[in-house]
């Protein structure tokens, strides 16, 4: 399922995992840092030493990164995903260093962790528009008599050619940009007259749509519609819109693109997410 329960977190004292810590010392393996809300950004550890920790961010990992006195710190260590907070002391010339609190607390990796891409990142899911004319492969969004045009829009561009294909010619495509996303699951916005594209779909299966994702398309079979809820944006609170979450046929290479973005960029997880609210002030 797309939404999934808040991680368990356990206790521990910063003391417990010094020597983890210790390990990334000079190491290949960065960790990430970030304050509240912010994108995380890669740093390499350059020293650590009572509970002062030493971070490199003066790499090509890093375009740019926005740290405030608050921040928090993760690592994964056989496993385990552990967090931290600290505060900030310095950020000068690439080198970043944190004054460790002694409250570290570990929660275990799960396979269907979730990407936050928005809005740090267009990740976008498009379906097509439903033709009798067309072949059997176009999909079926049109429940009704009659489509709602003015919700569908029109995605010519060279670049998502690779979507419809050269036997559709010029198709029309629904996108919707996703807010989160799983191994097997994501979510994204709609308005009241595009929902009702997906209201159908809540007893169908093995409906195609095309996940547009970091430039490179993958086609999925969307297994069920998991919930149709209200959703409140505040910066267009009069525009009535509904949350959709998706459960897909897992992609394994799909499953391993997310799994590598995640590992090897810094990106902001619901974990993340959790982790700033069960450590706030």
């Amino acid at each position: 399922m797309v939404e999934s329960s808040k991680e368990k977190f356990t206790g521990l004292n910063v003391s417990e995992i010094s020597s983890k810590i210790s390990s990334f010392v000079n190491g290949e393996k960065p960790i990430r840092v970030w304050s509240k809300g912010e994108e995380p950004v890669l740093a390499f550890v350059k020293e650590y030493k009572e509970q002062v920790l030493s971070l490199d961010i003066s790499n090509n990992l890093i375009e740019s990164h926005k740290l405030l006195k608050r921040v928090f710190v993760n690592f994964s260590y056989n496993g385990v995903d552990y967090f931290a907070k600290g505060d900030l002391v310095s950020d000068e010339n690439g080198r970043v260093v944190v004054k460790l609190g002694e409250d570290v607390f570990k929660s275990e990796k799960r396979a269907n962790e979730r990407l936050l891409t928005f809005p740090h990142h267009q990740v976008y899911a498009y379906f097509k528009v439903y033709s009798d004319e067309n072949n059997s492969n176009i999909i079926s969004l049109n429940r009704f008599n009659e489509a709602p045009s003015s919700a569908i829009d029109t995605f010519v561009s060279e670049r998502r050619k690779s979507i419809v294909g050269e036997s559709d010619g010029v198709a029309e495509l629904m996108g919707f940009r996703i807010l989160d996303i799983s191994s097997s699951g994501l979510s994204f916005c709609a308005n009241n007259r595009e929902t009702g594209y997906f209201v159908g779909l809540e007893e169908s299966s093995n409906v195609e749509f095309t996940l547009m994702f970091d430039e490179k398309p993958y086609t999925l079979k969307c297994a069920d519609i998991v919930y149709i809820v209200d959703y409140v944006n505040s910066r267009a609170s009069k525009v009535p819109m509904k949350k959709i979450g998706v459960h897909f046929n897992e992609n394994e290479d799909l499953k391993s693109h997310l799994l590598k973005f995640m590992d090897s960029s810094g990106v902001f997880r619901e974990v993340d997410k959790n982790i700033e609210s069960f450590l706030a002030d």
